[in-house]
C-alpha cells in the first residue's frame, strides 16, 4: 500500500526524526541543508517536497527534506 502525503512529516519537528519516518515509508529521503552546522538530530525541518500521492507512488520515490541547522 503506498503511503499518502497526510501520513508524512512537515515543517517544523526534527531533521533526523522527519528523515527517519520518509525512509521508514519507503522515500529516498534526502536532507537539503541552508545552513550547514552541527548534527542532522539538531535541526529542524522546515518543509518536505517531492511526496507522491497514491496514484503516483514508487519504491523509489524521493522525497527532499529542507533542513535549518543552529548556527554554532
Amino acid at each position: 500500500m503506498a503511503p499518502t502525503a497526510a501520513a508524512a512529516p512537515t515543517g517544523g519537528s526534527n531533521a533526523a526524526d522527519t528523515v527517519k519516518t520518509l525512509r521508514d515509508m519507503g522515500y529516498n529521503a534526502q536532507p537539503q541543508r541552508t545552513l550547514v552546522s552541527g548534527p542532522l538530530a539538531q535541526c529542524i525541518a522546515t518543509g518536505v517536497h517531492g511526496l507522491a500521492n497514491d496514484a503516483t507512488w514508487t519504491v523509489f520515490t524521493t522525497a527532499y527534506v529542507d533542513i535549518s541547522c543552529p548556527v554554532e
